[in-house]
């Protein structure tokens, strides 16, 4: 696997740990602990938010894991 691709792999998990407390985190906060810009981490939370992964507010800037999701983990 390229280093990018572990590296891209480690973030994804990150988010799905800051998540699994199961408050709502903002988007600002998630990509300040993991140093990406807002964005891409905006357009991520929607990918995951579109498969129910998590529950993406765009009004609030703010995403939670579904607890659906939480059971699997």
């Amino acid at each position: 696997m390229a280093n990018s691709d572990v590296e891209a792999d480690l973030k994804m998990n990150k988010i799905l740990r800051i998540l699994e407390d199961m408050h709502p985190y903002p988007v600002a906060r998630i990509a300040s602990l993991l140093d990406v810009p807002e964005d891409k981490i905006a357009l991520f939370l929607r990918f995951l938010a579109k498969y129910h992964i998590i529950t993406y507010n765009e009004a609030e800037e703010t995403a939670v894991l579904c607890t659906d999701f939480f059971a699997l983990m």
